[in-house]
């Protein structure tokens, strides 16, 4: 018809034809005096061709034989193509499963690129394992190469090192053991991997590098660190030697940044320049979101012409975000701050901005209860909290319907008390609720 229109929207002559075929033998043509039509197998069901004439020419036998050998190439063309659509989805959904875990633990953010599209995977590879006592363990890898053998060779070392660490959460032993496994893997010599093991709730940080480029450490000042110690040979390159390993402190609102050498390494120019411009756009960003953060650094690094190796980067602050959801009663209020004072204690926050903190905070929770479910019972306040290198950021929102409160001389400080304790208030809201955030710079 040469337009958009929907079915709905055709004559209901046009209908009636259409509707038609469907009586009417598959690729077999059907002629009337406005046009000729037919209906052909399609992997989503029936689809019907209708040919439009302007009536100064009749539709011949020969045209009806072109049209259904048209016909037949196209209903094989779409088989072919709704068969390659899904073969492509189920390759594409394998890939992400040997790439990683579907989902991360809190606080921390992946970014991933291979250097063969379309391929969604390549040779580098990120992990996190969950680990006993609360402990996380961090793997980040690089196989020589890429493309699918470089693919298969990390599916199979990704694996073996989440089953090695589940069983001896030592970064240490887990590269010497890769190494006996790397040896038996065509294709998986010379393989670097970083691999440490993080305790959220202290910030202690154990990691052993073979052959890796350092993680980099930004602090709450500004300050970066590479982490250069408990470095050995790329795998399977010297046997039967042990690993060492090494121990740093992660500081509270301090950003960590694990990658593989596809995001630094440059023709033409030395490693250590590409990772001094890492550090300083990780320097740089240190406040952002880890979200934004992972894309900027990822936008920031590439080249002209886009990556030529696999890239891959893992980030994580410390502490990770606070989310609490309570019920809208005055009787959470006191359970609420406990949590929330116990996550400001592992944000290095002191006493006084704890203090104010906890007060901003209840004022907002109790606003919530008070106004935003008066009339309404079951409700939820949700409390959403995150550190970056100088700020704390807090979100309390509502899903209730506020009204205007009387005046009264004796309150209505709640907001007062919020501006006047933290450096930024920000109160927006509408029919599904109230949005407050709050930043406190440290």
């Amino acid at each position: 018809m040469g337009d958009n229109r929907t079915w709905r929207q055709l004559p209901s002559r046009q209908r009636r034809r259409l509707a038609g075929l469907r009586r009417h033998p598959e690729l077999t043509p059907l002629v009337d005096e406005d046009g000729c039509g037919i209906r052909m197998e399609h992997p989503a069901g029936e689809l019907a061709v209708w040919i439009h004439l302007d009536g100064r020419r009749k539709f011949t036998r020969e045209d009806r034989l072109l049209l259904s050998l048209l016909a037949g190439h196209i209903a094989q063309a779409l088989a072919r193509t709704n068969q390659v659509d899904q073969q492509r989805r189920t390759a594409l959904a394998l890939q992400r499963a040997v790439l990683g875990p579907a989902e991360l633990p809190d606080g921390f953010a992946v970014r991933y690129e291979p250097a063969s599209p379309p391929l969604e995977i390549g040779g580098d590879w990120y992990d996190t394992v969950t680990l006993s006592h609360g402990r996380i363990g961090i793997v980040v890898g690089d196989c020589v190469g890429h493309g699918l053998r470089a693919a298969a060779v990390m599916g199979q070392l990704r694996s073996a090192c989440r089953a090695l660490l589940l069983q001896d959460a030592s970064p240490a032993a887990v590269l010497t053991a890769m190494d006996r496994f790397a040896a038996g893997v065509p294709g998986a010599v010379c393989t670097t991997v970083f691999c440490a093991v993080l305790d959220p709730a202290s910030g202690e940080f154990c990691y052993a590098s073979a052959g890796h480029p350092p993680c980099i450490v930004v602090g709450p000042g500004g300050s970066a660190e590479l982490l250069e110690e408990g470095r050995s040979l790329p795998l399977a390159v010297r046997q039967g030697e042990e690993r060492p390993e090494a121990t740093a402190n992660i500081a509270a609102r301090s950003t960590l940044l694990v990658y593989t050498d596809g995001l630094v390494e440059r023709r033409k120019q030395s490693l250590a320049t590409g990772i001094a411009r890492l550090r300083d756009a990780l320097v740089s960003g240190a406040n952002e979101p880890l979200e934004s953060l992972a894309d900027d650094l990822k936008a920031s690094l590439a080249p002209p012409r886009g990556y030529d190796d696999d890239v891959a980067l893992l980030l994580y602050r410390h502490p990770g975000p606070l989310a609490l959801d309570f019920p809208a009663e005055a009787a959470e209020l006191a359970p609420m701050r406990d949590v929330l004072r116990a996550w400001l204690t592992k944000s290095g926050a002191d006493a006084a901005t704890t203090q104010a903190v906890l007060v901003a905070v209840g004022e907002a929770c109790s606003n919530s209860i008070e106004h935003g479910y008066r009339d309404t019972a079951g409700g939820m306040v949700q409390l959403r909290a995150d550190a970056s290198a100088d700020r704390l950021r807090m979100v309390v929102r509502d899903r209730g319907t506020w009204r205007v409160p009387r005046p009264d001389p004796r309150r209505g400080r709640g907001v007062a008390l919020m501006r006047g304790l933290t450096d930024h208030v920000e109160i927006t809201g509408d029919s599904t609720g109230t949005t407050v955030e709050m930043i406190v710079r440290m």
